[in-house]
C-alpha cells in the first residue's frame, strides 16, 4: 500500500533526474530543461507521499498506544489501583476529636484574637 504512493513520485523524479543528467552531460538543452521541469513537477508529489506516509505511521502508533493503554487500564482496574477511595465518614476527627471539615478548609475558630469583637454594632466606627 505504501509503495503505491511512493512509486509514481519516485518514477517521475528518477526519470526526470536521468533525463536532466543526460541532457546536461550531452549538452542538449531541451533534454536538460525537460528533466529539470520534470524534477520540479515531481517535488510536490514526493512531499505529498512523504506526508501521507508520516500520517499513516502516526495513526498506527496512536492505535497501538490506545490499545496498550486499554490493556493497562484493565490491568489497573483488576489490581484495584484506580478504585475511587471512599468519602470520609461524617463525625468526629480521629486525631483531634472535633467535627470533620473538608480537607482544604482551615478553621479560623481557634485562630481568633482573644479581644476580637463579636458584636457587629461594636465594629462600627465611633463618630
Amino acid at each position: 500500500m505504501r509503495i503505491r504512493r511512493f512509486l509514481p513520485a519516485t518514477v517521475l523524479f528518477s526519470g526526470a533526474l536521468a533525463a536532466g543528467a543526460t541532457g546536461w552531460a550531452t549538452r542538449q538543452e531541451d533534454l536538460f530543461r525537460a528533466g529539470t521541469l520534470g524534477m520540479v513537477a515531481a517535488v510536490p508529489l514526493v512531499y505529498w507521499a512523504m506526508i501521507t506516509h508520516t500520517h499513516q505511521v502516526t495513526d498506527e502508533q496512536l492505535e497501538k498506544a490506545r490499545q496498550e493503554g486499554y490493556v493497562k487500564a484493565l490491568d489497573h482496574v483488576g489490581r484495584g489501583v484506580i478504585d475511587v477511595p471512599p468519602p470520609p465518614s461524617p463525625g468526629l476527627c480521629d486525631h483531634c476529636g472535633r467535627d470533620r471539615s473538608p480537607a482544604d478548609v482551615i478553621s479560623l475558630a481557634d485562630r481568633r484574637r482573644p479581644d476580637a469583637i463579636t458584636n457587629p454594632e461594636e465594629k462600627r466606627a465611633v463618630p
